[in-house]
């Protein structure tokens, strides 16, 4: 009967740590993130060949505007400024 109570001192000693080995393994598990689930992937019609690709459209030359103002310098303009007058409207 000497050796029961180290026995049973022991035993408990063994499952309580085997308890808290197995708690904190399964705590563990769940903060991984899930493992990825694997999607087939849908290709667009057009990268298959069921549906041809659209060409792209041409580029146009850009045009270069017309300069408003002729000669490039718009004395009416500037006359009419300095006299205190709106910026005209239209011409």
């Amino acid at each position: 009967m000497r050796i029961l109570r180290p026995f049973l001192g022991g035993l408990v000693v063994t499952l309580s740590t085997a308890i808290v080995v197995f708690v904190t393994a399964d705590r563990l598990t769940h903060l991984a993130p899930p493992a990825p689930v694997a999607r087939a992937v849908t290709l667009e019609p057009s990268a298959t060949g069921s549906i041809p690709a659209p060409m792209p459209a041409p580029v146009a030359a850009m045009k270069k505007a017309a300069p408003s103002i002729p000669n490039g310098y718009d004395t009416e303009r500037l006359r009419a400024l300095m006299a205190g007058d709106p910026i005209m409207r239209g011409r």
